[in-house]
Protein backbone atom coordinates (compact mmCIF):
# COMPACT_ATOMS: atom_id res chain seq x y z
CA UNK A 1 0.00 0.00 0.00
CA UNK A 2 1.71 3.30 -1.18
CA UNK A 3 0.93 6.76 0.02
CA UNK A 4 0.45 9.38 -1.75
CA UNK A 5 3.63 12.01 -1.49
CA UNK A 6 2.39 15.67 -1.10
CA UNK A 7 3.87 18.63 -0.35
CA UNK A 8 4.12 18.08 3.66
CA UNK A 9 6.40 14.94 2.70
CA UNK A 10 8.44 17.25 1.55
CA UNK A 11 8.48 20.34 3.89
CA UNK A 12 9.18 16.89 6.80
CA UNK A 13 12.27 16.41 4.26
CA UNK A 14 13.50 19.84 4.39
CA UNK A 15 12.88 20.34 7.87
CA UNK A 16 15.08 17.35 8.08
CA UNK A 17 17.97 18.73 6.04
CA UNK A 18 17.81 21.99 8.02
CA UNK A 19 17.91 20.23 11.62
CA UNK A 20 20.91 17.91 10.82
CA UNK A 21 22.93 20.89 9.34
CA UNK A 22 22.08 23.01 12.46
CA UNK A 23 23.05 20.35 14.58
CA UNK A 24 26.63 19.74 13.04
CA UNK A 25 27.22 23.41 12.88
CA UNK A 26 26.56 23.74 16.79
CA UNK A 27 28.40 20.87 17.35
CA UNK A 28 31.76 22.23 15.86
CA UNK A 29 30.88 25.76 16.67
CA UNK A 30 30.19 24.69 20.33
CA UNK A 31 33.82 24.06 21.76
CA UNK A 32 34.73 27.85 21.14
CA UNK A 33 31.84 28.19 23.79
CA UNK A 34 33.49 29.99 26.80
CA UNK A 35 31.07 29.45 28.80
CA UNK A 36 30.79 26.67 31.56
CA UNK A 37 30.08 23.91 29.98
CA UNK A 38 29.28 25.41 26.72
CA UNK A 39 31.07 22.63 24.27
CA UNK A 40 28.46 20.06 26.93
CA UNK A 41 25.47 22.08 25.63
CA UNK A 42 26.73 22.35 22.09
CA UNK A 43 26.63 18.53 22.19
CA UNK A 44 22.69 18.19 23.84
CA UNK A 45 21.95 20.51 21.22
CA UNK A 46 23.29 19.02 18.88
CA UNK A 47 21.74 15.64 20.02
CA UNK A 48 18.62 17.35 20.11
CA UNK A 49 18.77 18.43 16.64
CA UNK A 50 19.85 15.14 15.03
CA UNK A 51 16.94 13.18 16.51
CA UNK A 52 14.53 15.99 15.49
CA UNK A 53 16.31 15.31 11.61
CA UNK A 54 15.41 11.86 11.82
CA UNK A 55 12.25 12.06 13.29
CA UNK A 56 11.58 13.94 10.32
CA UNK A 57 13.46 11.95 7.63
CA UNK A 58 11.12 8.87 8.58
CA UNK A 59 7.98 11.41 8.53
CA UNK A 60 8.93 12.04 5.07
CA UNK A 61 9.90 8.37 4.03
CA UNK A 62 6.21 7.57 5.02
CA UNK A 63 5.55 8.48 1.05
CA UNK A 64 9.06 9.60 -0.36
CA UNK A 65 11.26 6.65 -1.42
CA UNK A 66 13.80 5.82 1.02
CA UNK A 67 16.23 5.96 -1.75
CA UNK A 68 15.37 9.53 -2.60
CA UNK A 69 14.91 10.80 0.52
CA UNK A 70 18.42 10.03 2.17
CA UNK A 71 19.89 10.80 -1.28
CA UNK A 72 18.62 14.26 -1.19
CA UNK A 73 18.61 14.29 2.77
CA UNK A 74 22.34 13.62 1.93
CA UNK A 75 23.21 15.70 -0.43
CA UNK A 76 22.19 19.04 0.60
CA UNK A 77 23.34 17.98 3.98
CA UNK A 78 26.66 18.07 2.78
CA UNK A 79 26.66 20.82 0.57
CA UNK A 80 25.16 23.07 3.09
CA UNK A 81 27.76 22.21 5.79
CA UNK A 82 30.27 23.09 3.40
CA UNK A 83 28.80 26.31 2.61
CA UNK A 84 28.15 26.53 6.86
CA UNK A 85 32.24 25.52 7.37
CA UNK A 86 33.02 28.22 4.05
CA UNK A 87 31.51 31.28 5.22
CA UNK A 88 31.31 30.54 9.11
CA UNK A 89 34.36 28.97 9.75
CA UNK A 90 36.75 30.12 6.98
CA UNK A 91 37.31 26.82 5.97
CA UNK A 92 38.87 26.59 2.13
CA UNK A 93 36.58 25.38 -0.84
CA UNK A 94 39.02 24.28 -3.17
CA UNK A 95 38.58 22.60 -7.07
CA UNK A 96 38.35 18.88 -5.93
CA UNK A 97 35.84 19.51 -2.96
CA UNK A 98 33.62 21.79 -5.51
CA UNK A 99 33.89 18.96 -7.90
CA UNK A 100 32.79 16.35 -5.21
CA UNK A 101 29.90 18.36 -3.82
CA UNK A 102 28.74 18.91 -7.51
CA UNK A 103 28.77 15.15 -7.80
CA UNK A 104 26.87 14.52 -4.43
CA UNK A 105 24.31 16.50 -6.06
CA UNK A 106 23.73 15.36 -9.00
CA UNK A 107 23.97 11.85 -7.41
CA UNK A 108 21.07 13.08 -5.40
CA UNK A 109 19.19 14.29 -8.34
CA UNK A 110 20.01 11.02 -10.49
CA UNK A 111 18.21 9.18 -7.83
CA UNK A 112 15.54 11.53 -7.63
CA UNK A 113 14.85 11.08 -11.39
CA UNK A 114 15.12 7.51 -11.81
CA UNK A 115 12.67 6.53 -9.14
CA UNK A 116 9.36 5.68 -10.37
CA UNK A 117 6.62 7.51 -8.74
CA UNK A 118 3.53 5.57 -7.63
Amino acid sequence: MSVRVTWIHWLFLCCSILFEVSGTSIMKISHSWNFAFGAQLGLAIMWVCIACSYFCLAKATTALPVGVAFALWDAFGLVLIAAFSVAVLGENLGLIKTLGLICVLTGGFLVHRGTDAH
